[in-house]
């Protein structure tokens, strides 16, 4: 007996365009990682390899979720990372809006499922939350980050986010 797939296309496409955003997600902050390695920002490279790890758990659940639906879906290309800080402020700032985008990415998908699948609008619901945290969570960095600018103490900020 062949299982059937739950899943519209439409909820396929979706999910696909999801897989693809948070494998990207996790290679951008592999690459801040090595930048911010190679500037010396230790406690920043730690912060952004945690990152990366974070947006493989997300798509592991995604994967689980397409799974649970009765469907698989291919792992799609992810593009190459181009962006380049020069500075801790500046990854926070490439992080800050790729995670606003893909805040942005989950409500516009949810609002798709709220009208075509409940069993994934409601599934969506922890990613829109997730990405809520994580939009927060880089603006207060971004804020610490513009005090310690100010002061000069760039190694005290980068031995901060060591620790997070």
């Amino acid at each position: 007996m062949k299982v059937k797939s739950l899943l519209s296309n439409t909820m396929k496409d979706w999910l696909s365009k999801s897989i693809a955003s948070e494998l990207y997600a996790s290679n951008l902050y592999k690459d801040l990682a090595n930048k911010m390695q190679k500037q010396g920002y230790f406690g920043a490279q730690k912060y952004f390899l945690n990152e990366s790890a974070d947006e493989l758990t997300h798509y592991q659940k995604l994967v689980d979720f397409i799974n649970d639906m009765g469907d698989v879906l291919d792992i799609p290309s992810v593009p190459t990372i181009k962006e380049n800080p020069d500075c801790i402020g500046d990854a926070l700032d490439i992080a800050y809006e790729a995670e606003f985008d893909l805040l942005n990415q989950y409500k516009e998908f949810h609002e798709i499922a709220e009208d075509e699948d409940s069993a994934v609008s409601v599934f969506l619901h922890q990613f829109i939350m997730i990405q809520v945290k994580s939009v927060g969570e880089y603006g207060d960095l971004i804020a610490r980050y513009e005090i310690a600018d100010e002061t000069k103490e760039w190694l005290l900020f980068d031995n901060y986010m060591r620790e997070l």
